[in-house]
């Protein structure tokens, strides 16, 4: 009697139901088209103002790095979708006139913007805003400086720190000046080539500070920092002055500073 074949397996078969078919309204499209458009206009005009505006090393690398974003091509005309692909398709309806679209809203930002603030927005001043904080990621504030307001201020600022920086070989500032203000000691801000060069001259000079004789015999004591934003000062400030209370009530420096924040001291001292 012959072996019987096992029986032939019968194969699986498995069909997913494919997630049905996702649309917008022609109108919406054309409204982040349009949108896309303008976004274009605004980021080119920033990158053209930054090169006219900002230094020739700057213009150089904006130049060579942030190429001219071209515009969308332009769309073609609207195309009537089969009405039996928004059949059970819940998240998916059909484009109604009668409820006030997403492409309205965009539209309506974009053409009334002017109508609705005094100051509309302007390339040319944002470029500059933005060439701003380029420069302050390269300057550097020494706080509470002898500052006589006499003509000579800045020349001997300028010796002083050259002085500082070829004693300990740290980085010499390109442009070193007071901020105009009517504070007892202007803060002194000095101009570096790149933000490393910012980084390694605070590290160093904070680090000095205490024993270099130019240096520790000043009252009150010196404190640098980078340069700030308006937003970050009112933050520094603030965290000062936490710190000092928290540390005054204690009567020990429980809280130290860093950068414009503040953070527990793991060798807490005598507060005086």
């Amino acid at each position: 009697m012959s072996a019987m074949a096992p029986p032939a397996k019968r194969k699986f078969h498995s069909s997913l139901d494919s997630e049905p078919p996702q649309f917008v309204a022609y109108e919406d499209y054309l409204a982040l088209h349009k949108h896309v458009i303008v976004l274009t206009d605004i980021i080119q005009q920033i990158r053209d103002g930054l090169i006219e505006e900002g230094s020739t090393k700057l213009g150089k690398t904006i130049a060579n790095t942030c190429q001219t974003a071209p515009d969308p091509p332009q769309l073609g005309p609207p195309v009537s979708a089969p009405a039996e692909v928004f059949v059970d398709a819940v998240s998916t309806p059909a484009p109604s006139s009668s409820t006030k679209s997403f492409a309205n809203a965009v539209l309506s930002s974009m053409t009334t913007s002017a109508e609705r603030t005094s100051t509309p927005v302007d390339p040319t001043e944002i470029a500059k805003q933005a060439y701003q904080l380029l420069e302050k990621s390269t300057r550097a504030v020494i706080e509470r400086a002898p500052d006589d307001k006499s003509p000579n201020q800045d020349r001997k600022d300028s010796e002083l720190i050259a002085a500082i920086a070829n004693k300990h070989s740290l980085p010499i500032p390109s442009q070193v000046y007071r901020h105009v203000c009517s504070s007892r000691f202007r803060p002194l801000k000095l101009q570096f080539s790149s933000k490393s060069e910012r980084d390694t001259f605070l590290k160093g000079f904070n680090k000095i500070k205490n024993d270099e004789p130019l240096l520790n015999t000043i009252e009150p004591k010196l404190r640098a920092r980078r340069d700030l934003t308006r937003s970050e000062l009112e933050t520094l400030r603030a965290s000062r002055k936490f710190v000092y209370d928290e540390n005054l009530k204690a009567k020990t420096t429980k809280y130290i500073m860093q950068d414009i924040h503040y953070k527990l001291n793991d060798k807490p001292r005598p507060f005086v």
